[in-house]
């Protein structure tokens, strides 16, 4: 049997200690190839507390893949989905036909679009909706047992229980061994970035996730959303701070490549033009890739000065009535792998269909129709560019490589 070996190191104000896990193949973070699951050993080294060594993953082969997915949430907000989905068909139902590509990857990232909380009373009751929540056991622990090992909580709907339920969100995370970004007790708690060591074939790689949800008036003067200096909530995509983080980074480490993980755009629509901005901005800055969530669908790919802009991947598994045909919206969203190798990067792109009312709240891949219509759609509106079409136990997908690696030290 397959083994993943995790050593890691939990800290915090008050406690700090190590850990020794052993994942069969039956758990998280496997890779997949041919139907027969080939697990990476992966070494991980984490230390949560402020000022402590960036954590660093060894991958004992010859590259390691991240899965970036996009809004999130099992939808237990929603009543029928509670009695009809959740309790009679289960957590892994919505995720069951997405789990190939989870299991091709080393690990995944996901916008996590809930607090996971009890759902007691919001202080947010009657003058938001809706209200989103998740529940506080079986959510982090799907999630941690499909191979999610950092979520972002920078958007719209991690808040919704105010300060409690960002409280209760940080320890069902913490107890489940997922590490979070864009959400904190302060605001530098809240714009922290997510700093690994990626060791392959003995060069090391320095890997930064930001996140941030972007700025609405109603969601800091009637929702009182945002961090502040004192106070807990989102960190708000604060474009000039974003710039000198991506700078400061750049300079502390030597080749560091950095994604921006942004929660933005208009729901069901394409791209608009604050999203170009703010993403040309923070390549022009040294960000490395743009990943952005939020619409619901996906949006353009855009190349520019040779780094990418996925501008919105849309949904991953979200769990709420869909409205793509009311709002004539385009029903994919795109699942998005990012490879590094000793001598290069690539990024594979999945179309998947994310309409709750063609899938029955299970996301998929593409036949070949539809991924040729999901093609058609985004050669229209976004960059040209060249990449190659394949199909794996995934699905269909698209792939380019991002260029050499420029590894900061060689072991």
């Amino acid at each position: 049997m397959a083994m993943l070996h995790f050593t890691a190191q939990s800290c915090s104000p008050h406690q700090c200690h190590s850990y020794d896990i052993d994942v069969a193949d039956g758990g998280a973070g496997r890779k997949g190839q041919c139907g027969v699951f080939m697990a990476a050993l992966l070494t991980l080294v984490v230390c949560l507390c402020e000022g402590a060594e960036t954590a660093r993953i060894t991958a004992r082969g010859q590259e390691l893949t991240i899965l970036f997915g996009g809004d999130t949430a099992f939808g237990e907000s929603y009543a029928d989905n509670r009695k009809e989905l959740l309790r009679e068909r289960g957590y892994n139902y919505s995720l069951d036909r997405l789990k190939p590509m989870m299991e091709s990857a080393d690990f995944c990232v996901l916008n996590l679009e809930a607090p996971i909380c009890r759902p007691l009373q919001s202080p947010l009751e009657g003058k938001k909706n809706p209200i989103h929540w998740t529940h506080w056991t079986q959510a982090p622990a799907t999630l941690r047992a499909h191979g999610v090992r950092l979520v972002t909580l920078g958007n719209n709907h991690a808040f919704d229980y105010g300060t409690g339920g960002l409280e209760e969100t940080f320890r069902a995370l913490g107890n489940h061994r997922v590490e979070w970004i864009g959400a904190g007790m302060n605001l530098a708690e809240a714009t922290r970035p997510w700093v690994v060591e990626l060791n392959i074939e003995g060069r090391r790689q320095h890997l930064a996730v930001l996140g941030g949800f972007e700025y609405h008036t109603a969601y800091r003067k009637e929702f009182n959303f945002y961090a502040m200096a004192t106070k807990g909530g989102v960190a708000r995509l604060d474009v000039p701070a974003l710039v000198r983080q991506i700078e400061s980074l750049k300079t502390k480490y030597r080749g560091i490549f950095i994604v921006a993980f942004p929660h933005w755009g208009l729901d069901y629509g394409w791209k608009e033009p604050k999203q170009a901005e703010s993403a040309r901005r923070l390549i022009d800055a040294g960000a490395d890739l743009i990943v952005g969530h939020g619409a619901h669908r996906f949006q353009e790919i855009e190349q520019y000065h040779q780094r990418w802009i996925l501008y919105g991947l849309g949904n991953f598994v979200f769990n709420s009535p869909s409205r793509h045909a009311e709002m004539r919206s385009p029903p994919y969203s795109l699942v998005a792998l990012l490879t590094f190798r000793e001598s290069a990067r690539s990024l594979k792109l999945y179309p998947v269909l994310s309409d709750n009312n063609r899938t029955r709240y299970q996301p998929r891949p593409l036949d070949p129709p539809e991924f040729d219509d999901a093609l058609h759609m985004l050669r229209e509106r976004s960059s040209d560019w060249v990449f190659r079409t394949g199909e794996d136990r995934g699905g269909r997908y698209m792939e380019w490589s991002l260029g050499a690696s420029l590894p900061s030290h060689h072991f």
